[in-house]
């Protein structure tokens, strides 16, 4: 297949990264097919496993390494090679998973114990709405991914048609909503861009009038601000702010995520580049995050953590990843996604945590298996609700 072994060193990086894509995800399998597993993605796992268990056991990563391997070959000696690519979601799944040990699961799923629905439930994709100041709600285009504010107009950023021709000079709040299992995107007047998560509401002017620029949020978005000169000097910028649950964020121009949902307890606030200042509202506390920083504003007042920023900017590159998460954690960005209810009446998992990533382009049946599969809990689908189980419990009765 003409790849050299620099280039398949490459492939298995990213993949032990989770940043390879389908393409590279083919080529890498074809190559184990046809040559077996090098020894990089071996020394890559290894590292991997030496940087995540505790105390770094050298039997455990051994073990570990070795049962990935082992799986890794039995998945694809069982497959032809053109079925391998049907199989992307599982194999592309790697996890680790916490409780007492850890244990890395890529796995081939088994039809019988798989988690079947009566309908097949989808990803979400561009959904959204635009409420404007008269009341008025506009349905947005789901076949387009954002629109553009400029000017007297608003189009969708493909240049291709108008939305909405607004009617007055004077700025207006508009209101763009996106519903469980949505995303959109817009290019507010002065360049910025914003990406809305699921269930999410940006609250912004049709234009910022002189001073500071200010913007409203709920949920989470994904913040690439454009630096804007004041009108009488080269070297001052105007403050961008987003004001979201109980703080305000302050920028010049840098790109950063805030999750600020209303049924979750802290407000994320998680620096790519640039500079910001968090403001608390009711305690007056504040703090300056730098690049690689994430601010928590939540009961205990703000703290401040360094972290892979990329964990929190997933979801704007079409992943799930989870770092030490709770199942409750997981299943409430799964069911957000998907629009669909979680129903715990049956069994609450409490002493599970999980890492790893998984497409958010997958469907729902797939990312259930896939969690089935690496811990205790199992799930049964029933129109929009998943009620979670006890897997152990489960198969006894």
């Amino acid at each position: 297949m003409g790849k050299s072994q620099y280039d398949i060193e490459v492939l298995c990086r990213k993949y032990i990264d989770r940043s390879i894509s389908e393409e590279e995800l083919k080529d890498m399998l074809d190559y184990f097919k046809d040559y077996g597993i090098p020894e990089a993605f071996d020394h890559l796992l290894h590292k991997e496993f030496s940087n995540t268990i505790a105390h770094n056991p050298s039997g455990e990563v051994e073990g570990l390494t070795d049962k990935v391997k082992l799986k890794l070959k039995k998945h694809i000696s069982s497959k032809k090679k053109s079925d391998l690519y049907r199989w992307l979601p599982y194999v592309a799944a790697v996890f680790i998973v916490g409780m007492i040990g850890v244990s890395w699961l890529i796995f081939t799923p088994k039809l019988d114990d798989a988690v079947v629905s009566e309908i097949e439930i989808m990803p979400g994709g561009n959904k959204a709405t635009i409420t404007l100041a008269d009341g008025r709600i506009l349905t947005l285009d789901e076949s387009r991914d954002g629109i553009v504010v400029e000017g007297q107009e608003i189009t969708y950023n493909d240049g291709t048609s108008t939305v909405l021709a607004l009617e007055s000079s004077s700025p207006q709040m508009l209101t763009l909503s996106t519903p469980r299992g949505g995303t959109y995107k817009v290019t507010l007047a002065d360049g910025t861009t914003v990406w809305l998560n699921a269930e999410s509401t940006l609250k912004y002017p049709t234009h910022f009038a002189k001073g500071e620029r200010v913007v409203e949020l709920e949920g989470e978005a994904y913040f690439d601000v454009k630096r804007v000169q004041t009108d009488n000097s080269a070297v001052r910028f105007k403050p961008f702010k987003v004001v979201s649950a109980n703080q305000t964020i302050t920028v010049l121009g840098t790109e950063f995520n805030i999750s600020a949902y209303h049924d979750e307890e802290e407000t994320k606030t998680t620096l790519v580049d640039g500079k910001v200042r968090v403001e608390t509202r009711r305690s007056a506390e504040e703090m300056t995050l730098l690049p690689g920083e994430q601010g928590k504003n939540g009961k205990n007042g703000l703290e401040k953590n360094k972290v892979d920023v990329y964990d929190y900017i997933d979801w704007k590159n079409g992943e799930f990843v989870f770092r030490n998460e709770t199942a409750k954690e997981v299943l409430q960005r799964i069911a957000r996604w998907y629009d669909i209810a979680i129903d715990y009446r049956g069994y609450v998992p409490s002493d599970e945590v999980f890492s790893g990533s998984i497409s958010r382009n997958s469907n729902l049946q797939t990312v259930l298996n896939i969690l089935r599969e690496a811990g205790d809990v199992t799930f049964e689908v029933k129109d929009r609700t998943v009620a979670v189980r006890n897997k152990v419990k489960n198969a006894i009765q």
